[in-house]
């Protein structure tokens, strides 16, 4: 019918309706703003703020049972200062700022089990990251956010039982005031050493959790890292060293947890235990947190910028 008529066949075929609707004429905060917004939303969903009491259980069950034996020495100070007092006590015996994290440091990977997908894999799954990124925030800026976010609420975790420590060692002493003196050294290298414990498992996890859209999934391939990784360069350093192999000396740098543990002792001045390589100091430890630290960005951040969104 139209076929002698050209120009109604080229004319649009739809119509735009004034319906009333204001634009924005409001102050436009752009990409830093974007950026912190999705930062502080993701903390508040790492503990659950906002949403249903059962996404409150699992961060806040895991940190408290990470804190148990701070909150245990701080409820007993009294009693404990005692018992110290009489010799019936070694203080070295008790949970202390440098064996903290490397006695109980499981509770830190079910953390990051059960929260790292939460961060990233929801977003994946119901495929909003478009609306994320048709926005000032870039792909960096939205990797970056989520990984910050998770850092924090691990930092927050390790720090409590510090705390916790701190004010039980001040009631264990006779004189509050010169308590508070002499324990601040002793707990100041804490805060680097928690800041590289949070920055490098926070990195791991939300690296791996983002090749994922599943939770489940997720949290099963962070689980099978930390475990695989921190057994196996053992199992072989212990073989490898029998056989009186040199190059077996740097495998224990690769170990998320075991490493971190000796980098924790390089800020405290802890001497690395025996049967760890002797020719390894602490201060490669300490490199190969950061080094980790460095690569699971990268590889997270690359995984955004490449990312069909």
């Amino acid at each position: 019918m139209n076929a002698g008529n050209p120009s109604a066949a080229s004319s649009p075929a739809g119509s735009i309706y004034d319906l009333g609707y204001r634009h924005y004429e409001g102050k436009r905060h752009g990409r830093w703003f974007a950026a912190w917004s999705l930062y502080v939303d993701s903390l508040r969903g790492i503990w659950g703020f906002g949403r249903p009491v059962s996404a409150k259980a699992a961060p806040f069950i895991l940190a408290g049972l990470y804190a148990l034996p701070a909150v245990i020495v701080l409820a007993f100070s009294a009693s404990l200062s005692k018992s110290i007092a009489s010799g019936a006590t070694n203080p070295a015996d008790l949970p202390n700022y440098a064996n903290y994290f490397g006695g109980i440091g499981t509770f830190i990977v079910l953390f990051l089990v059960a929260q790292a997908p939460e961060v990233v894999c929801r977003d994946q799954r119901y495929q909003v990251l478009p609306l994320y990124f048709t926005r000032a925030m870039g792909r960096s800026d939205y990797a970056m956010a989520r990984l910050l976010s998770l850092a924090t609420a691990l930092f927050l975790v390790l720090m409590v039982p510090v705390i916790a420590l701190f004010i039980g060692d001040i009631l264990m002493g006779t004189d509050a005031f010169k308590a508070v003196g002499s324990e601040w050294p002793k707990a100041l290298p804490s805060i680097p050493s928690n800041l590289l414990i949070a920055a490098s498992m926070a990195s791991i996890a939300l690296a791996l959790s983002s090749y994922s859209p599943r939770r489940a999934y997720a949290a099963v391939g962070v689980l099978a890292y930390f475990l695989l990784v921190e057994f196996v360069p053992i199992v072989i350093y212990g073989i490898g060293h029998e056989a009186g192999a040199k190059w077996v000396d740097v495998l224990p740098l690769l170990t998320p947890i075991t490493g971190l543990t000796r980098a924790n002792d390089w800020f405290f001045g802890t001497p690395i235990p025996a049967d760890f390589p002797s020719s390894i100091g602490a201060g490669a430890y300490v490199l190969a947190g950061l080094v980790s630290t460095l690569l699971f960005t990268g590889i997270l951040v690359w995984r955004y910028r490449r990312i069909a969104a």
